[in-house]
């Protein structure tokens, strides 16, 4: 495999590592391990321009597979999004969430698995030639062939990682680090995540509503109480997340209290979603609904057919601002799924920038 060679002129900035949450855990002996702990890396700018008024620092989430490196170097060597925010003046905390990457996984956590190469393929890297959903002909910013023995995939899919195969205690696990986490960090934070990752921040937004002020999903498990994807599956018990929300009124047994419908798609290229009934008055997330929320979709992403439902649920379940960040309409084309990766990643933090700015302007 070839080596992807890059120039690291990332802002400077001071780094400390340490590990969130985790519990102790006994084993039949009586003897007790540390488990569910979360690594983190904390990237603090040195030099801010005197001008620059950044309160709220970025908690970078992460996908299914992957690790908190996915914000530091892109596959082709450029430099990633912690470089990006850090130069403009954010302190960046990037998490390996529990059980992934340094943080421990113990063979009682339950079952592991991988990915194989040709599904990565087909729907992040090569969705031109492979993808099968309409918008996948368009996607043009995967900087390479996007196939295996192309040295950039070769060195986005030796980053892979094996994950918890049961997706809901990924969730809780997840939820209680990065609680643990924004207990430490003691402010409000920008949380953004990713893919699979993108459902924690609803889930530690849910227990810690004071210490979020913004999420910016970044194309989250979707559609509502469904999961497309690599790994598609019923999933998303409680309508975005896999893990218990607390809605009002309470869900006890997601499967009896949530009175669904199915949406008809707002154009031919898109699918039906499901969504909660109107009547009853669907659930409300009442810790979700005054936290200012960006969903950020690519234009040839396989969630660019469906998005738009995880949109209009969360409007219908209360969150009251919530923007719908389509790529292409702010004359961004060609992204896929890791658009923080591609080529003109750059291009789309500046748009997540412009969406932070306008909103600390107004508050």
């Amino acid at each position: 495999m070839a080596d992807i060679i890059g120039t690291d002129t990332s802002p400077a900035h001071r780094r400390e590592v340490f590990y969130a949450g985790g519990q102790y855990v006994p084993d039949a002996d009586g003897a007790h391990s540390l488990q569910g702990q979360m690594y983190v890396e904390r990237l603090i700018p040195v030099e801010v321009k005197s001008n620059t008024n950044r309160p709220f620092p970025i908690v970078f989430i992460h996908g299914a597979t992957r690790s908190g490196m996915d914000w530091l170097t892109k596959p082709d060597g450029q430099l990633g999004w912690a470089s990006y925010f850090l130069s403009q003046g954010f302190e960046c905390y990037l998490v390996d969430l529990p059980y992934r990457g340094r943080s421990p996984w113990y063979p009682g956590n339950g079952k592991m698995m991988v990915y194989p190469a040709e599904p990565i393929m087909s729907s992040f890297t090569a969705c031109k030639d492979q993808g099968t959903w309409p918008q996948a002909k368009l996607h043009t910013q995967w900087p390479g062939a996007g196939v295996k023995d192309d040295p950039i995939f070769d060195q986005f899919y030796a980053s892979g990682l094996q994950i918890l195969d049961d997706v809901t205690e990924q969730e809780k696990v997840s939820q209680a680090a990065c609680a643990a986490l924004l207990d430490r960090i003691g402010k409000p934070v920008i949380l953004l995540g990713h893919s699979a990752g993108g459902s924690v921040p609803w889930l530690a937004a849910d227990i810690r509503p004071n210490l979020v002020e913004m999420i910016i999903a970044i194309e989250p498990t979707g559609p509502p109480f469904s999961k497309w994807g690599v790994r598609p599956g019923p999933g998303a018990a409680y309508g975005i997340t896999n893990a218990p929300l607390i809605y009002d009124p309470p869900v006890a047994d997601p499967e009896k209290d949530f009175v669904k419908t199915v949406i008809a798609a707002p154009a031919a290229e898109l699918t039906d979603c499901n969504a909660q009934a109107e009547s009853p008055p669907p659930r409300q997330l009442i810790n979700l609904i005054d936290r200012k929320v960006l969903l950020v979709t690519a234009q040839a992403s396989y969630h660019s057919q469906y998005d738009w439902g995880t949109f209009r649920y969360l409007k219908q379940a209360g969150v009251k601002d919530v923007t719908h960040l389509k790529l292409e309409e702010k004359g961004l084309y060609g992204n896929g799924h890791m658009m923080f990766m591609e080529k003109n990643s750059d291009e789309v933090a500046a748009e997540l920038l412009i969406w932070i700015d306008e909103y600390q302007s107004t508050a």
